[in-house]
């Protein structure tokens, strides 16, 4: 029995040694990092996703078959799955760990990686944290400096015009006790045309959006097209066949958050990128229709939840219906996305954003009088590629001083769908037609009988 325990305790722990155990926290200097592909630690070494360390560098990397190259600025790190051996800059090198494929993502180790190209990183044994150092400057200045300087400048110039194309793919199961699962499934794809002004705040969008919804009464792609506007008023919004509707934001201060968002001198730039925990890294310098850019990589994980930018901005939003609890569903999501932000060396203007990543989140549904209780599992992607230009030029918006109460458009329509019944006439009594009299002449005299 004895040799029995002995023999089962050494197979767990060979297992556990050959088993990657997940690493709990990533850190890009100083700012929390949860991406979806979380890094692993096998024989003692980090191995973390390709798609990590591209976010993280802005570098460019090539799989072909088993072959991995990556390009960091002067910097290329050549490299094979399965094997240790390595070369970087020309110079062959071993590796501690062979690259590999789990769950169909390549896994690469972590500090080799990083320390090739410069970086710095540090393991907190008591914490289990990773912890990357890695801080470039262009023409002396950090990433942060150049994007608040570049968010300075276009709160200067005021106004810009913005195209957008947008995908956003949605997977949802509605679970509820006692019923079976509904699924849904919903790809859409947008063109945005959009302008912004800073002072006062004024943005005003003109949106088509092909939704394609196979599982829904009406699985064939709808075209939908709407506008937007946002002033000191408030929100409006018009669709085909409704004229415009204004929103009731009630307990919002839509300007406030807009101006929020739009930054409005250097100081306040950093600081907000400081409150959003953003972790910016320069990617590799790139060329377009003849100018020159910068780029920035930022990456944003769950942890954005937590930041206190936020948190400033979920206290200015209304309470939602109080059978959802925001806070456990905050805690709950998932988020993993990464902008690439080109802003042009000569204006810093930022001409162009491309952003990808996943909101994953459960949330539970209490049950009422009318329903039980349930679960709501969603899983989004999302892809983006933006176009800013027309910096300080003016524009025009729609006139919307007539636009109707959304609330009261809603009513309408919902009693259009579900008219009163009308209520059924009263019987109307039936009729019974008068007797005439029976005519008795005036000489008929009751007669004695003849002899």
């Amino acid at each position: 029995m004895k040799r029995k325990v002995t023999i089962l305790l050494t197979l767990i722990m060979v297992l556990l040694m050959a088993t990657p155990t997940l690493a709990a926290n990533l850190e890009l200097n100083g700012k929390p990092y949860q991406p979806a592909q979380a890094p692993y630690i096998e024989s003692g070494v980090t191995t973390v996703a390709l798609d990590v360390i591209v976010n993280f560098l802005g570098c460019d990397a090539a799989v072909e078959g088993d072959s991995i190259t990556i390009t960091e600025n002067d910097n290329i790190i050549q490299m094979t799955i399965g094997s240790t051996a390595a070369v970087v800059n020309g110079e062959n090198q071993t590796m501690p760990l062979a690259p590999g494929v789990m769950d169909g993502k390549t896994y690469i180790p972590l500090r080799f990686v990083l320390e090739a190209v410069g970086a710095a990183v540090v393991w907190d044994g008591d914490t289990r944290t990773i912890s990357i150092a890695y801080n470039e400057t262009r023409d002396g200045m950090t990433a942060e400096e150049v994007m608040a300087k570049s968010s300075a400048l276009m709160t200067e110039a005021g106004r810009y015009k913005m195209i957008a194309d947008m995908q956003i793919d949605m997977d949802m199961t509605a679970k509820a006790a006692g019923e079976e699962d509904q699924a849904m499934k919903m790809n859409m794809d947008s063109d945005v045309e959009a302008w912004l002004q800073m002072e006062p705040m004024v943005m005003y969008l003109k949106q088509t959006a092909v939704v394609n919804m196979p599982e829904s009464p009406t699985p064939e792609p709808q075209t939908v097209k709407m506008e937007m506007l946002f002033n000191g008023d408030g929100m409006f919004m018009t669709m085909p066949e409704t004229g415009w509707l204004k929103m009731n934001m009630e307990g919002l201060n839509l300007e406030d958050l807009m101006k929020q968002s739009m930054t409005q001198d250097l100081t306040a730039a950093m600081e907000q990128i400081k409150e959003m925990g953003m972790a910016l890294t320069f990617a590799n310098d790139q060329q377009r229709d003849g100018k020159d850019y910068w780029v920035l990589n930022s990456v944003m994980g769950g942890d954005l939840f937590k930041s206190d930018y936020f948190k400033s901005i979920m206290q200015q939003i209304p309470s939602m219906d109080q059978d959802v609890d925001m806070q456990k569903l905050l805690e709950g999501m998932e988020l993993d996305f990464v902008y690439s932000v080109w802003i042009d060396k000569a204006t810093f203007y930022n001409d162009y954003m491309d952003l990808a990543g996943n909101i994953k989140f459960n949330m539970d549904i209490p049950a009422t009088e009318q329903t039980p209780a349930g679960t709501i599992n969603m899983v989004m992607a999302m892809k983006g590629t933006y176009i800013m230009s027309d910096y300080g030029l003016e524009f025009t918006v729609p006139e919307v001083k007539d636009a109707r109460d959304y609330e009261d458009f809603l009513a309408e329509q919902m009693e259009l769908l579900n008219p009163a019944p009308v209520p059924e006439p009263e019987p109307v009594p039936e009729l019974v037609p008068e007797q005439e009299p029976e005519l008795v002449p005036d000489d008929e005299t009751e007669q004695a009988p003849l002899d």
